[in-house]
C-alpha cells in the first residue's frame, strides 16, 4: 500500500486488540488517537498506513475495543 494513498477502505489492528476499519483518513485519525490515548505513542500518517491492510469487504469494524488489563 502506498503511503500517499488517499482513497479506499483499510483496517488497522493494534497488538492490544483494538481495530478500526473505514476510509483511509478516518482510520489514520482514529489510529493516531488510539495510540496517543492508550499507549502514549505518536504515529505519523505513513506509519499508520504501513500497518494497514486493505479491506476486501464493506462490513467495516468501526468500533473501538477496550485494551486488556
Amino acid at each position: 500500500m502506498s503511503a500517499g494513498r488517499a482513497a479506499g477502505t483499510i483496517t488497522v489492528r493494534c497488538a492490544c486488540g483494538w481495530e478500526w476499519a473505514g476510509d483511509v483518513e478516518a482510520v489514520v485519525v482514529a489510529t493516531q488517537d488510539h495510540g496517543a490515548r492508550i499507549h502514549n505513542m505518536e504515529a505519523t500518517r505513513e506509519e499508520v498506513l504501513a500497518m494497514a491492510v486493505e479491506q476486501d469487504d464493506t462490513k467495516g469494524a468501526q468500533t473501538e475495543r477496550p485494551a486488556a488489563g
